[in-house]
């Protein structure tokens, strides 16, 4: 009964499976292979002293493209449990749904700790209403306790992983840091069963909070990995080519200075390259149209990373 009654204070749209997360949304195959192998010889290290593994980057850097990868190739055994933050949608930029959507996931993914959370809930059952430091001490901490006691500690020796991607995405920056705060504080106990990987932009106030923590994290910068620029090539190498073979053009096209440039125009930003393909793939146009009016786009004269990807916004309306 308390595992249907806290249904309320769950967003299933923030989990991997939901309908709400875009299943294209994935690491293109051959990119991202560095963060990629050191995120699973990670997830494969239950005894790693590194409890949470901060990927950081900014907009457009493929975080939760890779945070999206890294869950599906797992699965739950690893992967126990998810949560993808969506500014626009307010069931997934509320810091106070976390808690209670992890534990929820926690119960099948884990099924020996479901009559923990339940027995849990019936003795509180507002819990999903109070702060967020309350709900993980009783809806995630207490139970393992309890678990943990009465299996004689026969804990999962996987550690496994709960995930969650664009932090900076929770429309309440204190929020962001308590339960950050919670997490840390969390794996500081080596008998605590869950490690964490966590997706978030390099904001101060974020980076402020993990500092207290440093020798738990094992920080990854996406913005100072040196494959971003050959993964974008290849990207673009594989798109053009099939869109080259489908409209019937010729296969060497556009031509290496073509893509060089776009290479540059991207500054390392994945978004910025997809969209050119999303664009000068479009089916109701002539792709060397829509490349020439990409490529005559003017260079940006300020300092945003994402006046190229403006300027071609405003081309496309």
């Amino acid at each position: 009964k308390g595992m249907e009654q806290m249904k309320s204070f769950v967003s299933f749209s923030a989990q991997i499976d939901s309908s709400a997360q875009d299943p294209e949304r994935i690491c293109h195959p051959g990119t991202r292979q560095n963060v990629l192998r050191r995120m699973k010889d990670w997830f494969d290290d239950p005894n790693s002293t590194e409890r949470i593994f901060w990927v950081h980057g900014p907009a457009g850097a493929g975080k939760s493209a890779i945070a999206q990868t890294i869950a599906q190739s797992c699965g739950r055994q690893k992967a126990a449990a998810t949560f993808f933050f969506f500014r626009s949608d307010a069931t997934r930029n509320d810091g106070n749904m976390l808690f209670p959507t992890l534990a929820y996931q926690l119960a099948f993914s884990i099924p020996a700790i479901k009559d923990h959370i339940a027995q849990s809930l019936h003795e509180r059952p507002d819990l999903p209403t109070k702060s967020v430091e309350t709900q993980f001490e009783h809806l995630i901490a207490l139970p393992f306790r309890s678990l943990s006691e009465a299996a004689s500690a026969q804990s999962s020796p996987l550690a496994p992983v709960i995930i969650i991607d664009g932090v900076d995405e929770c429309t309440d920056e204190k929020l962001q840091q308590r339960f950050l705060k919670i997490i840390g504080n969390a794996v500081k106990d080596s008998s605590f069963p869950f490690r964490f990987l966590i997706c978030s932009r390099p904001e101060a106030h974020i980076e402020d909070t993990f500092n207290k923590f440093k020798a738990l994290i094992l920080p990854i910068d996406l913005a100072k990995l040196d494959d971003a620029n050959r993964d974008i090539e290849n990207y673009l190498v594989e798109q053009f080519s099939s869109i080259a073979s489908d409209r019937g053009l010729d296969p060497t096209w556009p031509g290496p200075a073509v893509i060089q440039n776009i290479i540059y125009k991207s500054s390392g930003n994945f978004i910025l390259a997809s969209v050119v393909i999303k664009v000068v793939g479009d089916e109701d146009s002539m792709p060397e149209d829509q490349l020439a009016i990409i490529l005559n786009l003017k260079p940006p004269d300020r300092m945003s990373p994402f006046a190229v990807l403006d300027e071609l916004y405003l081309e496309i309306l």
